[in-house]
């Protein structure tokens, strides 16, 4: 059992290296000069002498080993340089922004959940009722669409055309309504369409048979039974479902103008702000790693047949 979990701890260090190493590659091989990006930005005309002192000054004439190393360094030191744009601490900025990201990832999490839970119970009560059919084309439609469209269309009916909700900005309550439900949406069709066959599956199983031979109502059979089968393959969606929200949030955040750290990372990546791309694309990245880990967790301590493994 020790070696097991000292094997497993080793896997995901040997993850979260290979993450840093490909995201700090991936966006110093970028193209374009940030110190020419900056000097634009700031009035001056780029020249020779300028940019290299500019490199200079920023580190960016040394090799990239060495710059990798040194960002690696300070990244472990909970240290990620300092922005390209103010000179301001990288840490600062990305943790002013994530209870913005939190609370929008954790409402689109919960309007996934919760309709791909109430439309799969509804449609393992009813599987050949015209209203299950019609969800499950409304959900390969919603599948096929971009976030982004979702959310010209919420913002055109509801904030524009109704006017009962706010276009965007974080100004109230109800100003997560419209991201969340942007965002939450695409979850909802993923999740909802594993859970609906998983269900499916579940109500065949020859103890579910029993229970309902015995007489145990409807609700219960599918409500305790059937969702307990169906449960392993649902957290595993759900742990996957978590992960896309966290990555997808930076398309919805530029939509509404929402002041979480995709629209920072939005920001930063027009300006070329490197330690705050690198950062940012880190962070969610180690994200998405743990979530995957905690996944495991979850299944072992539902599923025998992955404890026992």
């Amino acid at each position: 059992m020790t070696a097991t979990i000292l094997r497993r701890i080793a896997e995901l260090l040997f993850t979260l290296l290979t993450l840093s190493v490909l995201v700090f590659l991936l966006t110093s091989l970028a193209p374009g000069d940030p110190a020419e990006e900056i000097l634009r930005r700031g009035g001056i005309q780029p020249t020779a002498r300028s940019v290299t002192a500019l490199r200079a000054e920023l580190g960016l004439d040394q090799p990239m080993f060495t710059q990798y190393l040194q960002w690696l360094l300070g990244v472990l030191r909970g240290d990620f340089g300092r922005s390209y744009t103010d000179r301001s601490p990288v840490i600062t900025e990305i943790l002013s922004r994530v209870p913005a990201t939190l609370r929008l990832a954790g409402a689109a999490a919960l309007v996934a959940v919760v309709l791909a839970a109430l439309v799969s119970i509804r449609a393992a009560f009813r599987p050949r009722a015209l209203d299950s059919r019609a969800i499950a084309l409304v959900t390969v439609a919603i599948t096929g669409v971009p976030p982004y469209i979702v959310g010209i269309l919420l913002i055109s009916v509801v904030a524009v055309g109704l006017r009962a909700l706010p276009t965007g900005g974080d100004g109230g309550p109800d100003a997560v309504v419209l991201p969340a439900l942007t965002l939450g949406l695409a979850g909802a069709a993923t999740l909802l369409r594993l859970l609906r066959a998983d269900l499916a599956k579940a109500l065949r199983l020859p103890f579910i048979k029993l229970a309902t031979a015995k007489g145990l109502r409807p609700w219960r059979v599918i409500t305790v039974h059937a969702l307990r089968a169906a449960a392993p393959n649902a957290i595993t969606a759900t742990g996957m479902v978590l992960a896309e929200l966290l990555a997808g949030a930076v398309v919805v955040e530029t939509l509404f103008a929402w002041p979480g750290m995709g629209q920072l990372a939005m920001s930063a990546i027009r300006q070329r702000d490197l330690p705050i791309v690198q950062a940012y694309v880190l962070v969610i990245a180690v994200t998405t790693v743990l979530l995957l880990a905690l996944i495991e967790l979850c299944l072992a301590v539902t599923d025998p047949r992955v404890r026992r493994r």
